[in-house]
């Protein structure tokens, strides 16, 4: 085998000298993604330096909107004292060597990117920043320590002689660094920490960007579906004569079912055309004929009372304590049965799509030893699996080339949609794109789970829990799910935990409960996850519980994080920046939410002013996150931004129906999203006060909708136990 040094001399050429491999400048500077090499020791495989001394730094998080790239960039400019303007950023090659030691999967999901991105590249970027130090040493004849950086530039003890990277690389090269370097300590930041525009901006805004949707490869025909009208469901026949007779119509592919529960048979149909509007009309052409399916009987208001009443019976699955320590049922038992006073209410949520800006869509080439895929995933180690298996090749048959994502929120974590481009490729033997129409993406699940539970919270003589039984209801999304991050007990989703489970609320005894029932439909991960739903269940029963001992609702919380400090500092500097307690004008009230339901902890203030029954303006919103460590603060206050957003499009009006086992929400008319007009005044606190490093992609849906709700709360003195509000006989006025 190679050593390292032996290796890294070898990599050394005239095209750009690579802590891992060669690639001419010139595709550098396009921004390619750099072959990897065949072995990638140590650090290797993440660096790219040009002759020049420019850097192209890999990164195996795609860039979906969060900025995760201009960070990565920071990180290497900071470590390597490299200005930001000599850094490039390129999406890594879907290869093993780039799975991430963390991970061991090239995905982007629950706000990992930056933090994984961090532990991943800082050391490997100041152990770059030795081997320059060295080799400028060993020409000066000095200790490397007694050397300095600047400006891509090693400066000599004296302070006046400098050697600039670029002269040092082919020397750097043969060198190999010595154990225990460390990345520089936050004080000595000087790039992190402090606002960086996006580097992705202009090109989204002249529209040179690529997403997956505008990939065009030579001989491409472009194809569209249709799925089966309920889950589960087979095509029982099908005159293709009408597509067919369409001009520039191609072919008629039939489909299987590619997620779990779909029928044996054809469950969807793909028409091949010149073009995306003659695939359509060709599509809409046809009239098949479709099998009843499992589900034909699934209707949301049967599910809501079903999962209702699993919940109240409470004979699931109990959590324990591998998944919290405090989890301890005989203790809840017995808190409930001496409680001074009992809260026990009952909540329920819909299923939730995405809504993703750009629909699912991808370019498939199928040859006969491989295939390569062009697409907007966040999943792509899992897709290139998938797509292989379902092709019959092997995981390393199959390239699969990210692009960036017109909107992810999880939805594009599963990649049956990959799988289906890949079969149409195949069936027509020439390069293919499918598109998914709006309602294709609307109507063919993913969805966040519905959900039920009932709470039963024991207070003692001070007002304060005793206890927490929850009894959760809901579908797997585990079950249905492509991505590789299963749970230690495949029967159990913990997902259904996040938010109540290792909270930093003081509860001494935890009782947690999951049934599962499942009507057929197709789950997926959802912005937050599980916080989604279980943010809104346990901050408004504490708001029920602070309102039965007669203390204010902050007070209360802070009261149960007594040994959370940093939690308390970020609900205190929040109510300071909304002016909690302050007088409001008639009509006006406030509401209080926080979530911990991922890494980060956020949380939301919501004014707003009651207009009459049923009526209400939001005022102002105002956040707050403490994402630990800060790199771009701009960045995190986007991210919390649009989770708001995200989280308040849900709160207000979100929900996927189904009336006979097919979706009734086809388009953004029955699936609005907040508008311009509607959105209020929105004020973000970003704090850094923690050690580690957390992302804030998950941060926001969760808070807003309970927020309002307790808003709603004390406006009224009537409990929002349901979302959407428009459920639950509130609307808001813009």
């Amino acid at each position: 085998m190679m050593r390292r040094r032996e290796w890294l001399k070898s990599s050394f050429a005239l095209g750009a000298w690579t802590l891992g491999g060669v690639l001419p400048v010139a595709a550098l500077a396009q921004g390619a993604a750099p072959p990897a090499p065949a072995a990638a020791p140590g650090f290797a495989v993440w660096l790219r330096f040009a002759p020049d001394g420019r850097l192209t730094v890999l990164s195996n998080v795609v860039e979906m909107g969060q900025g995760t790239h201009t960070s990565v960039a920071q990180i290497a400019a900071e470590e390597l004292d490299l200005p930001l303007a000599a850094i490039s950023v390129a999406q890594a090659p879907v290869e093993p060597a780039f799975a991430g030691a963390t991970l061991g999967n090239y995905a982007s999901f629950g706000s990992l990117g930056l933090p994984l991105s961090y532990r991943e590249l800082a050391p490997v970027c100041a152990a770059a920043r030795h081997l320059l130090m060295q080799a400028a040493a060993q020409r000066w004849g000095v200790a490397p320590e007694a050397c300095r950086t600047a400006e891509a530039q090693v400066v000599h003890p004296d302070g006046l002689q400098r050697l600039p990277y670029a002269q040092l690389l082919a020397e750097a090269a043969g060198l190999t660094p010595p154990a225990g370097i460390k990345p520089k300590p936050r004080a000595e930041w000087k790039v992190m920490g402090r606002s960086t525009p996006r580097r992705d901006l202009a090109a989204k805004v002249d529209g040179s960007a690529v997403f997956g949707i505008d990939v065009k490869r030579p001989g491409m025909l472009i194809a569209t579906l249709l799925h089966a009208p309920r889950f589960g469901a087979e095509l029982l026949s099908l005159d293709e004569r009408p597509a067919r007779a369409i001009k520039g119509v191609r072919q008629v592919v039939r489909l299987p079912g590619v997620i779990k529960g779909a029928a044996k048979g054809t469950a969807a149909i793909a028409v091949v055309a010149d073009s995306y509007w003659t695939a359509r009309k060709g599509l809409l052409a046809l009239k098949p004929s479709w099998s009843d399916g499992p589900h034909a009987g699934t209707d949301s208001e049967v599910l809501r009372t079903e999962l209702l009443a699993a919940a109240a019976r409470g004979q699931g699955l109990d959590f324990d304590k591998r998944d919290d320590p405090l989890m301890d049922p005989p203790a809840v038992t017995a808190a409930l049965a001496s409680a001074r006073q009992t809260l026990d209410i009952s909540y329920d949520v819909p299923y939730l799509a995405h809504a993703t800006m750009e629909p699912m869509n991808a370019v498939a080439e199928v040859g006969r030893d491989g295939a390569a895929l062009w697409l907007s995933t966040q999943s792509a180690q899992d897709t290139q699996a998938g797509v292989a298996k379902a092709l019959g090749l092997k995981p390393a048959q199959v390239t699969v080339h990210p692009q960036l994502i017109g909107g992810g929120f999880g939805r594009r974590l599963e990649h049956g949609f990959a799988i289906e481009a890949a079969l149409v490729a195949k069936a027509v033997g020439k390069p293919v794109q499918l598109i998914w129409s709006r309602e294709t993406d609307m109507r063919a699940g993913g969805y966040r789970p519905a959900a039920a539970v009932r709470v039963r919270l024991a207070l003692g003589a001070d007002g304060l829990p005793t206890g927490l039984r929850v009894d959760g209801a809901n579908p797997s999304l585990l079950a249905y799910s492509g991505l590789t991050n299963g749970p230690p007990n495949p029967e159990l989703d913990w997902t259904m935990g996040m938010g109540w489970t290792r909270h930093d609320y003081a509860v001494p005894a935890l009782h947690l409960n999951w049934t599962n029932v499942d009507p057929g439909v197709p789950c997926g991960y959802w912005r937050s996850v599980g916080a989604s739903q279980n943010v809104f269940f346990y901050e408004c029963s504490l708001d029920r519980a602070a309102a039965l001992a007669g203390i204010d609702p902050l007070d209360y919380r802070l009261r149960l994080l007594a040994k959370k400090p940093q939690t308390q500092q970020l609900l205190r500097a929040l109510a300071e920046r909304a002016g909690w307690g302050q007088p409001l004008p008639a009509g006006s009230y406030r509401g209080l939410a926080m979530s911990a339901g991922n890494a980060a902890r956020s949380a939301h203030v919501v004014q707003l002013t009651v207009l009459g029954e049923g009526r209400f303006r939001i005022d102002k919103i105002f956040a707050a996150i403490d994402v630990g460590v800060v790199v771009n603060p701009d960045a995190v206050q986007a991210q919390m931004m649009g989770g708001t957003l995200f989280g308040l499009s849900a709160a207000l009006n979100g929900e996927v129906t189904l009336k006979q086992g097919a979706v009734q929400q086809g388009n953004f008319d029955g699936y609005p999203i907040v508008t311009l007009a509607q959105t209020p005044p929105l004020d973000v606190l970003v704090l850094g006060n923690g050690k580690g490093m957390r992302g804030a992609g998950e941060e926001g849906p969760a808070s807003i909708g309970p927020a309002i709700a307790n808003a709603l709360f004390a406006a009224t003195g009537r409990p929002v136990t349901r979302l959407p509000l428009s459920r639950a006989g509130w609307q808001l006025v813009s």
